[in-house]
């Protein structure tokens, strides 16, 4: 195991597990973030059909997924205790995934190769997936992998299957400060550089767009809801100056593609 392979195996207890949702109200927040921004696309989609979340993390779309009514979910992560995580939150949120969400610790370059085999030891085949879905992992592969596996999950989907990805926005001003904290990211993007990846790998896109962040939900008092305020006036004013949408200042950026 090289050193890339350690840290993304120990990605939980090495910097996640500081920043991970304490409370229902912070994880709810979470799966309200996938609601805004994906929700109306999985609201479209068969609750039968067989999707693949790659890097599932701590589970949060795998939660999301079965509170809608999907029950076939594949979930990869190259962590152990990433994938344990996520099994503890939904047993702690009492989500039924028994027969519906199968984890599978590995690398997905191995899982997305190997299945392209026939015939493939999971008993997956080729051109199986409606979506895959890949949120905040591309962000974590030089450019060449990002590359191989949007080419890699093209194969891996049904004629007309869909990809749907989150990535980290380069373009907004506090783009340094958040990316570089997790040691991991390698590769920021635009929402041309998403346009080209998807051109290059024949995806066509459906959507793409600055993330919609919900509202925090915890209480603060005056001087926090004037510190909000003032925030939100001064990114508008910076936006202006800079001749830059305010949602050009989101984090991250949303895309989704169609085979």
């Amino acid at each position: 195991m090289n050193n890339q392979e350690k840290l993304m195996n120990q990605y939980y207890s090495t910097h996640y597990s500081r920043i991970m949702p304490k409370t229902i109200e912070e994880w709810q927040w979470v799966i309200e973030r996938i609601e805004l921004n994906f929700g109306k696309f999985f609201d479209a989609i068969p609750r039968d059909s067989l999707i693949l979340d790659i890097a599932c993390g701590v589970g949060y779309l795998e939660y999301y997924l079965l509170k809608k009514g999907f029950t076939k979910i594949h979930a990869i992560d190259l962590s152990e205790e990433q994938i344990k995580i996520a099994k503890n939150k939904l047993q702690e949120f009492r989500c039924d995934f028994s027969n519906k969400v199968k984890f599978y610790a590995i690398d997905a370059f191995e899982y997305l190769k190997t299945n392209l085999l026939p015939p493939p030891p999971s008993g997956i085949i080729k051109n199986s997936y409606t979506v895959i879905a890949m949120i905040d992992l591309l962000d974590h592969l030089e450019k060449d992998k990002v590359i191989e596996i949007l080419d890699l999950s093209k194969h891996a989907l049904q004629d007309k299957g869909f990809i749907c990805i989150r990535v980290s926005n380069a373009c907004t001003p506090m783009f340094p400060s958040f990316f570089y904290s997790d040691f991991t990211h390698k590769t920021p993007f635009t929402l041309s550089s998403i346009q080209q990846c998807f051109s290059l790998t024949g995806f066509k896109v459906i959507n793409m767009n600055y993330e919609k962040i919900p509202k925090r939900r915890n209480k603060i008092g005056s001087i926090g809801q004037l510190n909000r305020f003032i925030r939100l006036i001064g990114l508008k004013l910076l936006g202006s100056f800079l001749g830059m949408p305010s949602a050009a200042f989101s984090r991250d950026l949303i895309a989704i593609g169609k085979k």
